[in-house]
């Protein structure tokens, strides 16, 4: 596969940073690309990152950080949020992660007691909220009443959790069975409808997406937006689908997608470490809050 000259050096230089845990040093990507066939793809980085300064201080103090993920089906698979877990912690050997999801939760399924419950005990610092394709295969989204439910779970959370930081990320994008015609079978009591469907994309998952995002800026909790990442209303299902990540049923992911997924967002993660200096009460951000266009270099096909 052709690579041009510019890819060879941004693989050269930006590729492996060295992060320093007491005598050693321990070389990690932060770079991991996308398919080659991924279009419209954006930087892999947070929105709000700055938000996680409270837990950023506490690794750079090498305390004790524990990391919870919580979600629906992509979250209860275990791929996700293993490949996220052992991303963070390859940077972070302290690090505690644990999960838990629930194969077609909403959000709102959280914010009952026994879901706060579970989540008190684990203690976290930092949240990670994965909930949205559940709610993308409802009705249109209503936009007030998702953003009240997510303030009510953050609320909630924080209630018994005190000091705790949240990072919210975006469905990654699938599809719904659309009818494009009927036919029947039988006769009398046994003649039976069918119905032709095709698989499209669902487009009520960026409004999803951008109901979270607007929540999460709003509030300034820390987002991670693959759906935009990854190619947005125009490619990000289609993206997963034709590199041949996507499950059969295209709503749910291979192993090779969710490990990519959580990879990718371990990594952005750690680029908001890296890039937020923090002394005292002031913190500088040094990459851009929104992501911006960055094409893959290589491709994980076989990944």
């Amino acid at each position: 596969m052709f690579i041009n000259a510019r890819h060879i050096i941004r693989m050269a230089l930006g590729v492996f940073v060295f992060v320093l845990f007491g005598s050693g040093a321990v070389a990690q990507s932060l770079y991991t690309p996308f398919p080659s066939n991924f279009r419209n793809t954006r930087s892999n980085e947070l929105i709000e990152g700055s938000s996680l300064v409270p837990v950023f201080k506490k690794l750079q103090q090498k305390k004790a950080v524990k990391v919870m993920q919580i979600g629906d089906s992509h979250v209860k698979g275990n791929y996700l949020p293993r490949a996220l877990g052992n991303t963070l912690q390859n940077y972070f050997p302290r690090l505690e992660f644990t999960y838990y999801g629930i194969n077609g939760a909403w959000a709102r399924r959280f914010y009952e007691q026994d879901m706060i419950n579970r989540v008190a005990t684990e203690r976290p610092d930092l949240v990670v909220i994965s909930f949205g394709t559940n709610e993308a295969h409802g009705n249109t989204i209503d936009e007030r009443a998702h953003a009240e439910t997510m303030n009510l779970l953050t609320q909630r959370i924080s209630e018994r959790c005190p000091g705790v930081c949240f990072l919210f990320t975006t469905p990654p994008g699938s599809y719904i069975s659309q009818r494009t015609g009927s036919y029947t079978t039988g006769r009398g009591r046994y003649r039976r409808t069918h119905y032709n469907t095709v698989k499209v994309a669902n487009a009520n998952t960026a409004n999803v997406a951008r109901s979270i995002v607007k929540f999460c800026q709003t509030h300034h909790f820390a987002v991670w937006d693959i759906y935009t990442i990854a190619g947005g209303a125009t490619s990000a299902c289609s993206n997963w689908r034709d590199a041949g990540l996507m499950n059969t049923d295209c709503i749910h992911y291979l192993a090779s997608g969710y490990t990519l997924q959580g990879k990718l967002l371990g990594e952005a993660i750690y680029k908001a470490y890296s890039g937020t200096a923090v002394s005292g009460s002031q913190t500088r951000m040094m990459h851009g809050s929104t992501p911006q266009e960055q094409k893959p270099y290589m491709s994980v096909k076989g990944f």
